[in-house]
């Protein structure tokens, strides 16, 4: 992709299945990465140590929900990189229960993990991206994991869906207003990944497991990769002109496969 190498890349949730890959897939294509998350400092280093030299990447704790966290990521991650050009707002959370047996709890954390994080980590970052000169129009991007449920309800997904509706929404906010600055804002939105908790749930809840294979019409789970290679493609320079817009990867899932 035109336009990554030797530019700074900021992603929250970053020690998860899908911000390893998306950093992979920046580092190859020739960019420098940080990677927020709530591990503790020493176990995500080494996390960020095994797979990349530490001239490439480094590793900052970072809790999305509090703003104060987010600056000093930031503040770190600007330090290492010299200059951020991409965000990647990609922490996020997940609680399913029943509606009518949804803890006000699970609903309030859930929020605060997807929505509010996203809020925080766009707004700080593109704070910072305002400040950079334009490279090829832009001065940097913003990008969101939203996921195929923000337009789609999911059984028993009522917290999850709101949130990821939530998210679009707040994108094309940020997209309208944030246009004039040179900066892009789009969503990638996964279907069904197997990752990180769906990974574990679908190998042991075979309930689960059938209505997943009922839904997508490719009959098959996406992977974490399949998801990473959106992300650049949206940071590029082939994707200059998108903005407050939705990548979707959902192999079918939005269809509604009847057969």
């Amino acid at each position: 992709m035109r336009g990554i190498e030797n530019t700074g890349v900021f992603i929250t949730g970053g020690c998860g299945d899908i911000g390893l890959a998306v950093a992979s897939r920046f580092v190859a294509a020739g960019a420098r990465v940080v990677l927020a998350d709530r591990l503790p400092p020493r176990r995500g280093a080494r996390i960020v140590k095994e797979r990349w030299p530490a001239t490439a990447a480094r590793y900052v704790t970072c809790d999305v929900t509090r703003a104060a966290d987010v600056e000093v990521a930031l503040d770190t991650a600007l330090e290492f990189l010299g200059r951020i050009d991409t965000v990647i707002c990609n922490a996020g959370t997940v609680h399913n229960a029943p509606f009518l047996e949804a803890s006000e709890a699970s609903w309030s954390e859930t929020l605060a993990g997807n929505l509010t994080g996203s809020f925080l980590t766009a707004q700080r970052g593109a704070r910072r991206l305002c400040k950079n000169r334009r490279r090829a129009g832009r001065r940097g991007t913003i990008l969101l994991t939203g996921s195929w449920v923000q337009d789609m309800p999911w059984p028993q997904g009522a917290s999850y869906c709101a949130s990821k509706g939530g998210q679009q929404m707040l994108a094309k906010v940020m997209a309208q207003e944030l246009a004039p600055k040179g900066i892009n804002v789009c969503l990638v939105a996964p279907g069904i990944v197997y990752a990180g908790l769906t990974k574990r749930i679908y190998d042991r809840q075979r309930k689960f497991a059938r209505l997943v294979d009922a839904t997508v019409p490719m009959q098959r789970l996406c992977s974490a990769d399949e998801v990473a290679g959106s992300f650049l493609f949206l940071a590029s320079e082939d994707a200059a002109y998108m903005t407050g817009t939705t990548l979707l990867i959902d192999g079918g899932a939005t269809l509604v496969r009847r057969a």
